[in-house]
């Protein structure tokens, strides 16, 4: 998954609540549903993450990765 899908996943995930719960449901359906093409580390990165944090925990994790993703 190139930059552009990391941040269209990470812009999604902040603004669309619907979103945010059918990634808590099922994290690899909600990306490829989105029409976000993972590789195989990635997928496995996106599926092992702990889904059960509040939204407040999990914004601020990926408020973290996007501003990481930005630097590198």
């Amino acid at each position: 998954m190139g930059r552009d899908a990391v941040q269209q996943l990470f812009d999604r995930w902040m603004n669309d609540a619907t979103f945010r719960e059918e990634v808590r449901r099922d994290p690899a359906g909600a990306a490829r549903t989105a029409g976000l093409d993972l590789d195989p580390s990635e997928l496995a990165a996106l599926q092992s993450s702990d889904w059960s944090l509040s939204d407040e925990e999990l914004t601020a994790r990926v408020s973290k990765s996007a501003a990481a993703s930005h630097l590198s």
